[in-house]
């Protein structure tokens, strides 16, 4: 079994057992990810977040249905979730790596404590629960809903945008290639179809032609 104190690369990381970290939320994994990282001097860069997340918590990021492969997918998703935006606990960039905030520090440590054996069942409570990993369509639809180009398009534009939002929409980063951006376009198309959203498929349409150059091979 490889040492857990003195990693020399993310391959040496070894997961954790299920029942220590299943509760906790995925972007509290993702802190301690970080932290670990920094410790061992190790570069966070995605790729090693990827792998080292998959590699700690693979029940939580494997890809539904290919448990043998990380979801780089979803460690973008829970990246974006750490920062000033919404939780605050990191600051960075899939491009330059991630420094936790001294919220993230604390959340960290308590995630540490957790999968140590250290704190109780009650005190466990306190780490937020995360969601279960399940093929819920309808969460797909309220996170387009939720996003900024959503909201841009429904206002009547979404013109002169960033394409940090086309990523946050699709769950992205900026060197993913086009045919994943296409891929994750058509499978959001697919799922409007299933629930019957015309109104979102006329908004990823309008996506597909606003960022036609993110999309072009």
């Amino acid at each position: 079994m490889a040492d857990r104190s003195r990693p020399r690369a993310v391959e040496d990381f070894e997961p954790y057992p299920e029942p220590l970290y299943g509760d906790i939320a995925l972007a509290a994994l993702a802190t301690f990810a970080i932290s670990r990282l920094l410790d061992s001097h190790i570069p966070n860069t995605f790729e090693n977040l990827v792998v080292t997340l998959f590699r700690f918590f693979p029940a939580k990021f494997s890809l539904v249905g290919f448990p043998q492969y990380p979801d780089a997918a979803s460690v973008g998703r829970t990246l974006l979730q750490l920062g000033p935006k919404y939780r605050n606990w990191a600051r960075g960039s899939v491009q330059k790596g991630f420094v936790l905030t001294a919220t993230g520090n604390s959340k960290a440590l308590d995630v540490a404590r957790i999968l140590s054996g250290a704190q109780s069942a009650s005190q466990r409570k306190t780490v937020s629960i995360s969601r279960p990993r399940t093929m819920d369509l309808s969460k797909d639809i309220k996170s387009i809903e939720e996003s900024v180009l959503f909201r841009q398009w429904k206002s009547g534009s979404i013109t002169h945008t960033s394409s940090l939002e086309l990523f946050d929409l699709l769950g992205a980063y900026a060197y993913t290639p086009a045919r994943v951006l296409k891929g994750r376009v058509k499978m959001l198309e697919t799922i409007a179809t299933e629930l019957e959203r015309p109104d979102v498929l006329e908004f990823l349409a309008a996506v597909r032609k606003e960022f036609a150059d993110q999309f072009r091979d």
